[in-house]
C-alpha cells in the first residue's frame, strides 16, 4: 500500500454522488439490498431447474432412453428440488451478508448443500412409491446443480460488484486509523461487496496524513481513499450520508477507544471496533461466551488423520497423473531454456518446509545462471536477471511444474503455504511460524489473489485462513482457479 496527493481536501473532492446520501434513497439502499437476496434466490432455483431439464435432455436425447415420468410428472419433480436447494442454501447461510477470502467459504457451502441436497432428494425418492425414478437421470442432475449454482452465482457476484461500485445497496463507512490495519479493512470491504459496506474516507490521529490518499493493490477507488483529519471530522459524518465508523486502531488504549465510541454514540453513528488483540493472534483465536460475558481464547487447530491420508494419496495421485501428462512440456520447456541461455536447466534452492524441515526446491530456471542463488526476488517482469524464456515461464507460472518432484517427494502438497527461504523463516514472528504447521504447497490463497505480487510473509492472513480451513474441498476449489488465473496469466510476472 502506497500514500499519494499530498494536498488539502473538501468535502466535494470525495468524489461521491450526493444523492446516493439522502436519507430517502439510503431507505432505497435497504430495499435494494433485500431485492438482491431475492434475486440471488430465484437464481439459484433456476440453476437447479437447468440442471434437471439438462440430465432429462441428456437422458432422453444422447442415451436414447424412455424416461419413467412425463414432462409435466419431471417438472413437479424439479419444482421440488429446487424448493430444497433454496431451503439448504438458507440453512448454510448463504443468503447472509458475510465475507471469506475470495469467496471460498462460499464455494464449500455450496458443494456443501449440493451433498446434504442430494441426501433429502434421493431419501424421498425411495419412500415416493407413487412415481419410479432413474438413478442414472437423477444422479447426474444432483452432480450438476451444485456446479450451475456455483457458476451462477460468481457471475452475480461481479454483478453485484458492480452495483456495489454505484453505491447501491451499501451502508457507507468511515475508518477511523488510517494504518496498516485500517486499508486492510478497506481492502476487504471493496471486495465484498455481498456485506454492503463501502468506505468512502480515513480518519486518524496522526496530522501527517490529513490530506493524503491512501492506495493498494485490488479493487477500491482509482484515486484513493482520502483522510480527511481527526475525530473532529465524525461531527461532518452524517452530511455525508454516513452509518458506520469502523475503529481500526488495534494498537490504541481502551481509554482512546471508549472515548471515540462515546462519540459516535452521542453522534446516532453506528460503530465496529477491530480488538486489540487483532495484530497479534489475526485469525489464531475464537470467541467463547461464559455467562454473557464474552472471551478471547486461542483456537485448536485439529487436523484428523484421515484428511491428512487422504490429502497426501490426492497429492500423490494427481501430481503422478500431471507428472506424465505434462512430460512432453518438460522436454520442450528444457530445450528451450537451454538454447535462450547459459545454465542449468532446473534451479535448485533450500526451502523450508512442514514443521521447519529443510528440503531441496525444484523450479525451471528463469533467471541468468549468474544470478545469486538466494538474490531478492523480481519484483518486475523487466528485471534484467530473468531470460526471455523465463520471463514467459514466469507470466504463466509454469516454472513452478518440477515442484510436481518434490509433491511426489512428500516434500511439498499441490496446496499450501508458498515455501521460504531459511535465512527469511530465521526472522518470522512466533505468529508467522504458524505457516510451518501445513505442509507447503506449488498454489494456495495466496496465489489466487490480487496480493500475488507482494512478499508471501506479508500477507499472513491468507495462509492463516487455509490452516483454519483446510479441507480436500478447499484444495479442489484452489487448484481450479489456479488453473483459471494461469491461462489468463493472472498474478505472476
Amino acid at each position: 500500500m502506497m500514500n499519494q496527493l499530498n494536498h488539502p481536501i473538501s468535502d466535494e473532492s470525495l468524489n461521491i454522488q450526493p444523492p446516493i446520501y439522502t436519507s430517502k434513497l439510503r431507505g432505497m439502499a435497504v430495499w435494494f439490498g433485500r431485492f438482491i437476496t431475492f434475486t440471488q434466490m430465484a437464481f439459484d432455483f433456476l440453476s437447479v431447474q437447468i440442471a434437471f431439464w439438462l440430465s432429462f435432455w441428456v437422458y432422453i436425447g444422447p442415451l436414447a432412453k424412455s424416461s419413467p415420468q412425463s414432462a409435466v410428472e419431471y417438472f413437479w419433480v424439479t419444482i421440488g428440488a429446487g424448493v430444497v436447494y433454496v431451503i439448504l442454501l438458507d440453512r448454510e447461510k448463504l443468503y447472509e451478508r458475510q465475507i471469506s477470502l475470495l469467496n471460498i467459504k462460499e464455494l464449500k457451502g455450496t458443494f456443501y448443500v449440493g451433498l446434504y441436497a442430494a441426501g433429502v432428494i434421493l431419501s424421498a425418492s425411495f419412500y415416493i412409491r407413487t412415481a419410479s425414478f432413474s438413478r442414472i437421470m437423477l444422479t447426474t442432475a444432483l452432480a450438476i446443480a451444485p456446479v450451475t449454482i456455483y457458476v451462477q452465482r460468481l457471475f452475480f457476484y461481479h454483478f453485484h460488484l458492480k452495483f456495489h461500485e454505484k453505491g447501491w445497496s451499501v451502508t457507507n463507512v468511515l475508518i477511523f486509523g488510517a494504518g496498516s490495519i485500517g486499508q486492510h479493512m478497506a481492502k476487504r470491504f471493496f471486495e465484498s461487496p455481498a456485506l454492503g459496506y463501502r468506505p468512502v474516507a480515513f480518519l486518524d490521529d496522526d496530522k501527517s496524513k490529513f490530506g493524503e490518499y491512501l492506495k493498494w493493490r485490488g479493487r477500491g477507488p482509482k484515486s484513493g481513499l482520502p483522510v480527511l483529519g481527526d475525530e473532529t471530522f465524525l461531527q461532518k459524518a452524517r452530511s455525508l450520508g454516513v452509518d458506520l465508523v469502523i475503529i481500526a486502531v488495534p494498537s490504541a488504549s481502551f481509554e482512546r477507544n471508549q472515548k471515540l465510541v462515546d462519540l459516535c454514540l452521542s453522534l446516532g453513528l453506528s460503530y465496529a471496533i477491530v480488538p486489540n488483540a487483532y495484530e497479534k493472534f489475526i485469525q489464531n483465536v475464537e470467541w467463547l461466551e461464559v455467562g454473557g460475558i464474552p472471551l478471547l481464547r486461542k483456537r485448536d487447530r485439529k487436523v484428523s488423520f484421515y484428511y491428512i491420508a487422504l490429502k497426501r494419496l490426492f497429492d500423490f495421485v494427481v501430481g503422478l497423473f500431471l507428472l506424465l501428462l505434462l512430460s512432453p512440456m518438460y522436454l520442450i520447456f528444457s530445450i528451450l531454456i537451454k538454447l535462450d541461455s547459459k545454465g542449468p536447466i532446473i534451479f535448485k534452492q533450500k526451502r523450508v518446509g512442514l514443521r521447519g524441515k529443510i528440503f531441496s526446491f525444484y523450479k525451471f530456471r528463469s533467471m541468468h545462471g549468474e544470478s545469486h542463488q538466494y538474490g531478492l526476488t523480481p519484483k518486475t517482469s523487466t528485471d534484467p536477471r530473468i531470460t526471455k524464456v523465463g520471463r514467459w515461464l514466469r507470466r504463466t507460472s509454469l516454472d513452478e511444474l518440477p515442484q510436481l518432484y518434490n509433491v511426489l517427494r512428500g516434500d511439498m502438497s499441490l496446496v499450501g503455504p508458498r515455501p521460504e527461504m531459511p535465512f527469511i523463516v530465521e526472522g518470522y514472528s512466533p505468529l508467522e511460524r504458524l505457516r510451518l504447521e501445513a505442509k507447503p504447497g506449488i498454489t494456495g490463497v495466496w496465489q489466487i489473489s490480487a496480493d500475488r505480487g507482494a512478499p508471501i510473509h506479508s500477507n499472513l492472513e491468507y495462509d492463516l485462513f487455509y490452516l483454519e480451513n483446510r479441507s480436500l474441498l478447499l484444495d479442489i476449489a484452489i487448484l481450479i482457479k489456479t488453473m483459471i488465473s494461469v491461462l489468463r496469466g493472472i498474478g505472476a510476472i
